[in-house]
């Protein structure tokens, strides 16, 4: 069973709200640099542009200090000033022009910093009615723009990450089967995906089965571990503490599919800290693989394969967690 690299959203270490309440507050780029390097487990870093990168020098101290990686640059083009009304799919040109004025410089600072990842949520891009947009003209400009930030450079990669609500209440790029309509047009190895497993549940998806259709044409780049309720909400909460089952089956298909990336995390730390959310989160996951090296990954996926053998994986689960529970306590 493979074993991944974790690494930490720094803009989850800094001001955290909702537009009910506020949960953390604002902190300075340094602020969240240490509290990310002080996490049991991460040895991973995603900033998010141009927000984390006011001063490229200091984050490049710290980080040479540290011994952290950057694992990718999140690039932010949902901001009301440039794209009230659409970023990547924007009628008006000025507004696609800036999208792709910071996806290109996310895509300079990425290679600057030693990835070759940039990652983006295109949630500007969306309705809330019928007859709000023209969708031809819509898909067409979100084709465009995501092509020629593509060609910008090779070297670089670009996942985007679908998410089915929020702000609108329709996302454009809101599940895996228009991930890959995007990549399929687009038609450049350099486009992939940010799989958020919580935005895959709020989609109704299977995020094992997700996984493996993005390994398939080999567009699966990037993992945002997390979980959600299934109502359609972005919870960022711990992963596996609602679909644990689901869970196990999505670091199963990983592994199977030969995923080779980073595991990175949006997690809301609504109390307590985002060291304490992330260094759990690191945690359930390594517990989880563990749970599936000890029932047997070759077992798992014989049962699997065999139709009508899924009681038999549960059954095997259920042997091997109640042999877990009779170890004594250290």
């Amino acid at each position: 069973m493979r074993r991944w690299k974790y690494t930490a959203n720094a803009s989850f270490y800094g001001l955290r709200r909702d537009r009910f309440t506020q949960y953390q507050p604002a902190a300075s780029v340094r602020e969240k640099l240490e509290r990310v390097i002080a996490t049991p487990g991460i040895t991973g870093v995603e900033l998010k542009y141009p927000y984390d990168f006011e001063d490229p020098r200091l984050i490049r101290q710290i980080l040479d200090d540290s011994g952290i990686s950057v694992s990718a640059v999140n690039v932010d083009i949902k901001d009301s000033e440039h794209f009230r009304f659409g970023a990547l799919a924007a009628s008006d040109k000025t507004a696609r022009d800036k999208a792709f004025e910071l996806l290109t410089a996310g895509m300079d600072l990425a290679a600057e910093f030693g990835s070759d990842l940039v990652s983006t949520c295109p949630l500007a891009d969306g309705y809330d009615y019928p007859f709000q947009l023209d969708f031809t003209e819509a898909w067409g400009f979100f084709i465009e723009t995501v092509s020629r930030v593509c060609r910008y450079r090779g070297d670089v990669r670009l996942a985007l990450e679908f998410q089915p609500h929020e702000p609108h209440a329709h996302i454009l790029l809101n599940n895996v089967g228009k991930m890959l309509h995007v990549c399929a047009e687009v038609g450049l190895p350099n486009l992939g995906a940010n799989l958020d497993v919580g935005h895959s549940f709020a989609a109704l998806e299977s995020p094992a089965e997700s996984a493996a259709l993005l390994a398939a044409k080999d567009r699966f780049f990037y993992l945002h571990a997390s979980d959600n309720t299934g109502d359609g909400g972005d919870w960022d909460m711990l992963s596996g503490s609602v679909h644990f089952w689901h869970w196990i089956e999505l670091l199963l298909t990983m592994d199977r599919v030969g995923y080779e990336g980073w595991i990175g995390a949006d997690l809301m730390a609504k109390f307590g800290t985002a060291q304490n959310f992330y260094s759990t989160n690191v945690k359930l996951i390594n517990g989880m693989i563990t749970l599936i090296e000890n029932v047997g990954v070759g077992e798992l996926h014989r049962l699997i394969s065999e139709s009508g053998s899924t009681t038999q994986v549960y059954d095997l689960m259920a042997d091997r967690l109640e042999r877990l529970s009779q170890f004594p306590a250290d």
